[in-house]
């Protein structure tokens, strides 16, 4: 009798230990909430005016990735500096590879119009081996209808896309990656 239950008594804490181990991860993953990230996640809305608040928010599943200030520090500055008509400052958030291939004469005339808001990253995934990461973001753009892409020329266009960010001289810098260039559009 002694040997049956010393047989069941490894597995069983095998089972309790796992078990254990588990309930505080999810325990970590659900009740954390790190101190750096600016403002808290956010499921995003339609409520408002449009293009939507300036702010660059997190989702929750982006809010536990551990690059998620770095990516909201980069993104705030490439979006504010659009909407400002910043061409000096948007050059400082994007790749040298980025720089070299925009004109500022074509970037001020694509975005004389543009307004940016209600930026959400939706996800953000590692790319470890290229060092880089790739992050889904939704955003709402309005512009002058002559502006919009010809493939939807509205006033007023939801966008998702996929933006690559690399790491240069030890920040994160949007990047022209293949994934960038194949964006999700829908009219307001």
């Amino acid at each position: 009798m002694g040997s049956m239950a010393s047989r069941w008594l490894v597995p069983a804490v095998v089972v309790i230990t796992g078990a254990a181990v588990a309930a505080g991860m999810v325990g970590r993953t659900v009740y954390s909430r790190p101190a750096e990230a600016k403002g808290a996640p956010v499921v995003p809305s339609s409520a408002g005016p449009l293009p939507g608040t300036a702010e660059v928010r997190l989702s929750p599943d982006s809010f536990t990735h551990p690059d998620r200030t770095s990516v909201q520090r980069v993104l705030q500055g490439y979006f504010d500096s659009i909407n400002s008509r910043d061409f000096s400052a948007w050059r400082s958030f994007v790749s040298a590879r980025r720089v070299a291939s925009t004109p500022q004469a074509g970037w001020v005339a694509a975005y004389e119009s543009t307004r940016d808001g209600g930026v959400v990253v939706q996800r953000v995934e590692s790319d470890v081996v290229a060092r880089r990461l790739r992050v889904l973001i939704s955003f709402v753009s309005t512009q002058d209808v002559a502006k919009a892409p010809p493939a939807l020329p509205e006033a007023c266009i939801r966008w998702r896309v996929v933006y690559v960010l690399v790491w240069e001289g030890g920040e994160l810098k949007v990047d022209d990656a293949p994934e960038s260039r194949v964006p999700q559009m829908a009219r307001c």
